[in-house]
């Protein structure tokens, strides 16, 4: 497949698919090739004016993936465009329900989080300056898990939602705050969002990094109780990134393409019950910034 799309990048999505499958290799994720296609395929003319970004963990290999993340911000809903490529399947979760009611009750922005195994992931629903927190745990097929946190989101500071994301793949919600600026959360805080979930605390180098965080966000489902996980994203440049937490991360840093000569990315520490592990994202198209920026 080569096709170069019309966009102030110039992104050539024969240079995309062959990226992914370069990145794929290093991180030693399966690169499913006629489904790639297809979502290339499927999703070509949302990339035009879109931030593009790679994404992987540090899970054990047989259980890590990697994702081709398209945001964008035209009135262009996806799922029914998915649907009909053949990427998506409803089957009555009340998932579907909690989509319909966010785009009826929320002016919004789109993401996709898709694999290169060819599963649609994903969904972000995006919120210019945020949303009331008030007014989402209204939404009758949010999960009952969201509502019973609220101390949870009073100790994080939270009473506005800047983000939602719908995990099909794994039939969770991830509720983010409102982007803000590094240095917001103080440690005492990052440490008290991680141990009053119960969780175990990391090093202290992990928990003061945490606090340049620009969001927090938590994981929830529709079939266990409370919090699944919580997360903290950090954006670093190539130079200064903590690729000495993981050789995942340091093969990832040291080789993900970009469309762009920047190379940056964001890092996410992500805790659990039994633990935590690591995520990274390149800024692929190098325009992640400004693409989040309220308009």
């Amino acid at each position: 497949m080569s096709q170069t799309l019309p966009s102030p990048l110039g992104l050539d999505l024969a240079k995309l698919r062959a990226d992914l499958h370069d990145c794929a290799q290093a991180v030693e994720v399966p690169f499913n090739a006629p489904a790639v296609d297809r979502l290339l395929s499927t999703l070509a003319d949302l990339c035009t004016d879109a931030w593009l970004g790679m994404r992987t963990t540090t899970r054990p290999a047989g259980r890590r993936d990697l994702n081709l993340r398209v945001c964008y911000r035209r009135p262009v809903h996806p799922v029914p465009l998915l649907r009909e490529a053949g990427l998506l399947t409803f089957d009555g979760h009340p998932m579907e329900r909690l989509l319909d009611e966010l785009v009826d009750a929320f002016p919004l922005w789109w993401g996709i989080d898709a694999s290169v195994s060819g599963s649609v992931d994903k969904f972000w629903l995006v919120f210019d300056n945020g949303v009331p927190l008030a007014d989402v745990l209204a939404l009758p097929h949010l999960p009952p898990a969201v509502r019973a946190s609220q101390d949870h989101f009073e100790r994080a500071g939270m009473d506005r939602v800047g983000l939602i994301a719908l995990d099909f793949g794994h039939r969770t919600v991830n509720v983010y705050s409102p982007v803000f600026p590094p240095g917001t959360l103080t440690y005492e805080t990052v440490t008290s969002l991680i141990s009053g979930l119960g969780f175990p605390l990391p090093a202290e180098e992990e928990l003061q990094r945490n606090t340049d965080a620009f969001d927090v966000y938590q994981t929830f489902s529709w079939d266990e109780p409370g919090v699944l996980r919580l997360c903290f994203p950090v954006r670093y440049t190539a130079a200064d990134f903590p690729t000495h937490c993981h050789p995942v991360l340091k093969q990832f840093v040291e080789t993900a393409p970009f469309a762009v000569d920047q190379r940056s990315f964001v890092h996410y520490t992500t805790y659990g019950p039994r633990g935590g592990y690591f995520k990274v994202q390149s800024d692929y198209t190098g325009n992640h910034r400004d693409t989040f920026l309220p308009q």
